[in-house]
């Protein structure tokens, strides 16, 4: 109950912060993503792919690359929001929702959500995990809902996308319990890897398109390294 709450809460903050305020923090949405990016990095190599590799099987190396090049394709959508890419000049002009953007983010939430089902027996990796796609979901959220916002959509509508949006994580969560209890371990694995490499391509593109010119600024590496401290550290801390 408690990993569900936090699921939503993640998105709910994000978008709740974008609702009230008058400003945009780029700077800061900046570093707070270089942050979220290298924890979600961490976990995915202590502890997705770890535990989805206990058996080596080469077609699990291509799913990887799949779930990398996937990501790739839905982002022409989302247009890189995950990565706090706004674009909001260019959606004022068309005066219209961008659906591709919700649909295509909320797809991805829910495809975050799907590896907790499978690591729930593991509480360590589970645990992890959540507060990875917490701390994910909160810049996502905001840069949707600044976007969103920006198109002077009723107040109900703007409450009515996050609200959806906020519920798909932890849909993802029950769908990968049933698909789980249904199909065969060694395919789920691969469910798993395609997933992994979704996360590897969207935490990777955040660490190297979060700041200018592809640096590592001193705010942005000590960001990196909090990031990276954090996920060991809640890993440890969980196992325990």
């Amino acid at each position: 109950m408690s990993s569900a709450l936090l699921l939503i809460m993640g998105p709910l903050i994000g978008g709740l912060l974008a609702f009230f305020s008058s400003k945009i923090y780029e700077r800061q949405l900046k570093l707070f993503l270089s942050f979220a990016g290298a924890y979600l990095l961490s976990v995915t190599l202590t502890q997705l792919i770890p535990e989805v590799f206990q058996e080596f099987n080469a077609y699990k190396g291509l799913f990887v690359l799949s779930g990398f090049l996937f990501q790739v394709f839905l982002e022409r959508y989302s247009e890189g929001i995950e990565h706090g890419h706004m674009h909001i000049h260019h959606h004022l002009k068309k005066k219209v929702i961008p659906l591709g953007i919700f649909v295509s983010l909320s797809f991805h939430s829910f495809t975050e959500g799907i590896p907790i089902g499978a690591l729930l027996s593991s509480e360590e990796s589970a645990f992890a995990l959540i507060v990875g796609i917490f701390l994910h979901e909160i810049p996502a959220s905001f840069t949707m809902m600044t976007i969103f916002k920006g198109l002077n959509l009723p107040s109900k509508t703007l409450i009515t996308l996050l609200v959806i949006y906020a519920f798909m994580a932890p849909a993802g969560v029950i769908s990968s319990q049933f698909i789980g209890n249904h199909i065969p371990e060694v395919l789920f694995d691969y469910l798993m890897a395609f997933i992994i490499g979704t996360f590897l391509h969207i935490s990777t593109t955040i660490l190297f398109e979060s700041s200018e010119h592809h640096g590592f600024p001193t705010g942005k590496l000590v960001a990196v390294v909090v990031g990276i401290l954090l996920a060991i550290g809640v890993g440890y801390l969980a196992g325990h």
